[in-house]
């Protein structure tokens, strides 16, 4: 519940300098357009995720740092009350709440954000992003069996 509030509390901050730094120096150029186009939030907490991944000695993994600042990339432009009621609504059946094309902005924002994960999955590889990346930002919400580096990139991805 902390972390939820603490998200909240943070909705409204975007990237620093440090953040997009981490972005330059591990994205190529056709992936970095794609960190650029996420929400400013998504952003900040994407570096971060990477930013952890870096503080926890995991500097060796191109395609864990890229899918780290990338694995959020398929939300596209949400409003701040549209993540708080994906939040608020997880619980709920997808039908009840989320429609790609209904009239209603905050429905098609609650389809997005619950398939989030695919979405990105093919922005990245219609990028050209390394399949393995590709693969982990597609999983990175469902279990991880024994793919030690999608729980890695999970346990960062919570602590951010």
């Amino acid at each position: 519940m902390l972390q939820r509030v603490r998200q909240a509390c943070e909705a409204s901050l975007g990237p620093d300098a440090a953040d997009l730094a981490i972005a330059r120096n591990y994205l190529p150029d056709e992936l970095l357009i794609l960190f650029h186009g996420q929400e400013p939030r998504d952003q900040r907490h994407s570096a971060r995720t990477a930013r952890w991944l870096l503080s926890h000695g995991h500097d060796g993994d191109r395609d864990l740092l890229t899918a780290a600042l990338l694995h959020d990339a398929g939300k596209g432009a949400q409003r701040t009350r549209d993540r708080i009621a994906h939040v608020l609504t997880s619980w709920l059946p997808e039908t009840l709440v989320a429609e790609e094309t209904s009239n209603f902005e905050i429905r098609r924002a609650l389809a997005r954000s619950r398939a989030h994960s695919e979405l990105g999955a093919g922005l990245l590889a219609a990028a050209g992003a390394p399949p393995r990346v590709v693969e982990l930002t597609r999983l990175h919400h469902r279990l991880p069996g024994q793919d030690a580096m999608l729980a890695l990139l999970q346990r960062a991805d919570a602590a951010t």
